[in-house]
């Protein structure tokens, strides 16, 4: 997708209408995914010149802001009606292209491999192939929205703005330490490697309180539940390349390692009657991890051009 050709205009005021049109076509043309360089220079060139650069951060934070009601009403016609068409472009961008609209509303998104992200107050964060967050810091608080899969958190002390990681309705608050949240389809889960959090399922409150080893997990709207315990040296093993299976169904165990492979894996056939498996993987080496699956699961991979992989129990 590439937005219409778009010529820097004579210098106008920063929110003005055509410059708002601009701002949301380069914004569309971001999130497609289909970025070029020439394009890429064009759009560096648009956003220095003077206005551009706050009216795109502008219909950008709009655009994220899509779906969450003002605390009063909206006063400027204007605005209404500029919400109206982020809105629809949203929607738009939700039914063609699902990645499109969550790369809108992140600010760091991971695919096949694990990244280290530097936060504004010297905290730090670690995403797990797949996953996405947003940051949201101000004069009040240093808020993370999960919005997909999973990440460890370092947090830094000496600040007095609570560092809080939301998702699915939830909160995990830190209360000095290195935690990971994971958000899954059937709610989120946290596991403390460090020092203590406190969680609660809605973002009114009803603490619980974790400390380091401890796990607990809520699905939305619910209550949050103690899950068994862990050694914390085992927690977020995935940071350092290791994927750690302690008794994993198969199907679970290859849908993991999918994750970080740069090709399709397929599962062809019935994988729930195979045992258990326990096992120390790199998946920083997908191919070569599921390859050692196989082999102590009983599997057969079958290996096709564009990456593709497929997965079925070994003939007997």
């Amino acid at each position: 997708m590439s937005p219409p050709h778009i010529t820097t205009p004579p210098p106008s005021p920063p929110h003005s209408d055509l410059l708002a049109e601009q701002a949301q076509a380069w914004i569309a043309w971001l999130a497609s995914g289909a970025v070029d360089e020439p394009r890429m220079q064009e759009f560096e060139r648009w956003l220095s010149a003077p206005g551009h650069r706050r009216a795109f951060e502008f219909e950008r934070q709009l655009w994220r802001a899509v779906g969450e009601a003002p605390a009063q009403p909206v006063r400027p016609r204007r605005r209404v009606a500029r919400i109206a068409m982020a809105a629809a472009a949203a929607l738009a961008l939700v039914w063609v292209a699902p990645d499109a609209w969550l790369r809108l509303r992140a600010d760091y998104v991971t695919t096949t491999d694990v990244a280290t992200v530097a936060l504004p107050d010297g905290s730090r964060a670690v995403l797990d192939a797949g996953s996405a967050i947003a940051v949201d810091y101000d004069d009040a608080q240093r808020s993370i929205r999960l919005l997909r899969g999973q990440a460890w958190f370092e947090v830094a002390p000496g600040h007095p703005q609570p560092f809080r990681v939301t998702a699915q309705g939830g909160v995990v608050e830190d209360i000095a330490t290195a935690f990971v949240v994971t958000r899954t389809a059937h709610g989120v889960d946290t596991e403390v490697s460090q020092g203590q959090v406190r969680v609660a399922a809605t973002g009114d409150g009803g603490w619980t309180y974790l400390l380091a080893g401890q796990r607990a997990g809520f699905s939305p709207g619910g209550t949050v539940l103690r899950r068994s315990d862990v050694a914390p040296d085992q927690i977020a093993a995935w940071r350092e390349g290791e994927l750690l299976l302690d008794a994993s169904h198969v199907d679970a165990a290859v849908a993991q390692i999918a994750r970080y492979r740069a090709g399709p894996t397929f599962v062809r056939g019935d994988l729930s009657a195979l045992p258990a498996v326990n096992a120390a993987l790199r998946v920083d080496q997908p191919e070569q991890a599921l390859d050692a699956l196989a082999v102590s699961a009983g599997l057969q991979i079958t290996r096709l051009p564009m990456g593709v992989a497929i997965v079925a129990p070994a003939a007997r």
